[in-house]
C-alpha cells in the first residue's frame, strides 16, 4: 500500500509533522529532535504557518492576562 501523496515534498511534510508535534504538545526542542530541524528552523517554519494564524494563541494569552490582573486586583 502507497501513500498516494501527490503535490508535496520531503521538506513539505516535515514542516506539517513541526505543526502536528507542536499543537499536540511537544516543546520547540522535542520537535527539533523528532525532524532534524534546528530550533531556528522549528521557529521559523511555526512563525511563518501557525503564529499568526490561530485565534486559540490569542485566546489563551487574553486569558492569561486576564488571570494576571484578577490577581495584581485580589492582592490589593
Amino acid at each position: 500500500m502507497t501513500a498516494e501523496v501527490s503535490g508535496v515534498t520531503f521538506h513539505d511534510l516535515r514542516g506539517t509533522a513541526v505543526l502536528r508535534l507542536f499543537l499536540a504538545g511537544a516543546t520547540e526542542a522535542e520537535v527539533a529532535t523528532i525532524t532534524g530541524h534546528s530550533l531556528r528552523d522549528v521557529r521559523s517554519i511555526l512563525d511563518a504557518n501557525y503564529f499568526c494564524r490561530d485565534p486559540e494563541l490569542a485566546r489563551a494569552a487574553i486569558t492569561k492576562l486576564e488571570i494576571a490582573w484578577a490577581k495584581k486586583e485580589s492582592g490589593k
